[in-house]
């Protein structure tokens, strides 16, 4: 079959997924690595080491069609032409799914853009962390933000450094109910502005940058009417790194690292006996304040 995404950002879309079933003398369904498909090198995603990487529905869903039609032993092999290079632009090689893509999904009916999916995504990254033993969890938002922390912190394996994309709720809620004891979260100023004002989501479909808001900041934060004048002539918010006055930016900047704590304490609690939360503010050479 040729897979069809709709609008999610999947990198199988247009690809060919290939199933081969074949009489199996051992009894039971067998999951075979096809060609492009993962092998599983790693703990922590409820697979068997050494084994395929397709995930447990998918698994489920086959079974059951294949079940109704036949009650023997049956090896299946799945595989995706041109998956080992297609690997490489997904999260499989912090994951420690090597020579492929991973079969997943969870109903098997393509929805628009997949929230579900990007967060089940993530829920996957942090149980390899737990698995492999990191003695911190790293969340950054994007590749440019997660190589200033990388290099912050050289000594982590792969696994300890998460992406939350937008969904920063989702990804501390995850943390916590892991129980996780130690998050660092690295943030760039785009999605700090939207954070500090409490939305846990900064996805631009739900909330844009609120200039009344950080003049509001800026004013509760003792700066001067320069700095309310920068902030009505901004484009983007990292404008502010170099459009503020030096006198109101360490003001400015510290009244919206506050808040920024404040709204992800409001889901991973900051306190010896819950977890230690870290925000690192990064401004676009990878600095913080």
């Amino acid at each position: 079959m040729i897979k069809d995404a709709g609008d999610d950002p999947d990198v199988t879309n247009g690809r060919e997924i290939v199933a081969a079933v074949a009489f199996s003398e051992e009894p039971g369904i067998h999951f075979l690595q096809g060609e492009g498909v993962g092998r599983v090198t790693l703990p922590g995603l409820g697979l068997p080491i050494g084994g395929p990487a397709i995930n447990k529905v998918p698994r489920q869903m086959m079974e059951q069609e294949l079940t109704a039609l036949y009650d023997g032993g049956l090896d299946v092999t799945i595989s995706v032409p041109g998956g080992r290079e297609l690997a490489q632009r997904t999260f499989n090689p912090k994951l420690g799914i090597v020579d492929g893509i991973s079969i997943i999904g969870t109903s098997g009916i393509v929805q628009p853009f997949s929230n579900e999916a990007f967060v089940e995504a993530v829920r996957r990254e942090i149980e390899v962390a737990v698995a492999v033993g990191t003695p911190v969890l790293v969340i950054n938002s994007g590749a440019k933000s997660e190589a200033f922390l990388k290099a912050r912190y050289p000594d982590l394996p792969a696994q300890a450094f998460v992406h939350y994309g937008n969904f920063i709720g989702e990804t501390l809620g995850i943390a916590a109910d892991m129980k996780i004891p130690e998050v660092v979260m690295g943030i760039m100023l785009g999605k700090a502005v939207k954070l500090a004002e409490g939305h846990l989501d900064t996805h631009s479909r739900s909330v844009v940058m609120n200039k009344a808001f950080l003049k509001e900041v800026a004013a509760e934060a003792g700066c001067s009417q320069a700095a309310a004048e920068a902030i009505d002539s901004l484009t983007l918010a990292r404008e502010l790194w170099k459009g503020l006055p030096e006198t109101d930016a360490k003001k400015f900047f510290g009244a919206i690292h506050r808040r920024c704590e404040a709204a992800c304490a409001t889901v991973y609690p900051a306190s010896d006996a819950q977890g230690s939360l870290t925000v690192l503010l990064l401004d676009e050479e990878g600095n913080t304040l």
